[in-house]
């Protein structure tokens, strides 16, 4: 758990400006290095979707160091001119804690 408090403290801190397709690519190699590679797996996507005219952001849920991160960036892009560079989201850094919901389907 201070693993997970430690990374989330670093990642808001940096402010970093989306430039690639996937949240991956866009976390600085060290922080990459130290506390990502390996160690998380995704459990949700596309959560909280927020469209704007020329892009579209939306949450992913991963689960690292026994917690769950969201982290919310661009996950569509609606101009093929446009660069992700052109749309200035930076990438948000999110505590999640899973909700259960009950649903219903025809029998």
């Amino acid at each position: 758990m201070e693993k997970f408090n430690e990374l989330l403290a670093k990642v808001k801190e940096l402010e970093i400006t989306q430039t690639q397709g996937d949240w991956e690519e866009n976390i600085p190699n060290d922080i990459w290095e130290e506390y990502f590679k390996d160690n998380y797996k995704e459990v949700k996507h596309n959560l909280a979707v927020d469209t704007h005219r020329w892009y579209e952001t939306s949450i992913v849920v991963i689960e690292i160091f026994g917690k769950f991160l969201g982290i919310r960036y661009i996950t569509n892009m609606f101009s093929e001119e446009q660069s992700y560079e052109d749309c200035f989201v930076k990438l948000e850094f999110y505590e999640m804690k899973e909700v259960q919901t009950v649903t219903y389907e025809k029998v």
